[in-house]
C-alpha cells in the first residue's frame, strides 16, 4: 500500500503570554479561549510531570490547516480588532502575538500582506513563525521550549 502524500500544512493563532491568570484576558476581551493554562500548573509531557513557566491564553483562527496562512492571519485579526482597546490592554500585562505554524515539504516561503502588518502592529500584536518540514513536531517543540525555558523575550 503506497503511503500518503504529504501537503504543505499552515495555521495560526492569537495567544497573550505572561504571568497573571489567563482568566484576566478573557474578561478583558470577552472571547472564550481555545485553550489556555496558569503559570506552574504541572502537565505531563512524556510520562514526566512539568511545571509551566507561563500563562497562555489561546485563540485560534477557526479554519482548518488547508487554508493558507495569510486567510488564519486575516481571520484573527477580523476577530480582534473589534476589540482593540481591550487587546491594547491586555499588550500591558500579557505579550500579544500571531503564532504562524507550517509544516512543507519542501521549502517555505510567505509574506504577510501589508493591511495584515499594519492592523497587528495598531493592536500591539507581534509575530511568531515556526517552520517544519514533513513531521508534525510542533507540540513537541513547543513543549521542550516550555521545559527549558527557551521563549524569546522581545
Amino acid at each position: 500500500m503506497a503511503s500518503p502524500t504529504q501537503t504543505d500544512r499552515q495555521y495560526a493563532y492569537f495567544r497573550a503570554e505572561g504571568t497573571d491568570e489567563p482568566s484576566w484576558v478573557s474578561s478583558r476581551l470577552d472571547l472564550t479561549p481555545d485553550r489556555c493554562w496558569c503559570l506552574g500548573e504541572p502537565y505531563e509531557r512524556n510520562g514526566k510531570i512539568f511545571t509551566r513557566r507561563s500563562s497562555v491564553w489561546a485563540l485560534d483562527s477557526g479554519l482548518d490547516d488547508t487554508y493558507p496562512l495569510n486567510d488564519h492571519i486575516e481571520t484573527l485579526l477580523k476577530r480582534l480588532e473589534p476589540h482593540r482597546n481591550a487587546v491594547l490592554g491586555t499588550g500591558t500585562r500579557f505579550r500579544t502575538q500571531i503564532v504562524c505554524v507550517a509544516y512543507c515539504v519542501e521549502s517555505f516561503n510567505w509574506e504577510l500582506s501589508f493591511h495584515a502588518q499594519r492592523l497587528a502592529t495598531a493592536l500591539g500584536i507581534s509575530f511568531v513563525l515556526d517552520a517544519y518540514s514533513l513531521g508534525d513536531y510542533h507540540e513537541e517543540i513547543v513543549a521542550l521550549r516550555e521545559e527549558l525555558g527557551l521563549r524569546s523575550e522581545s
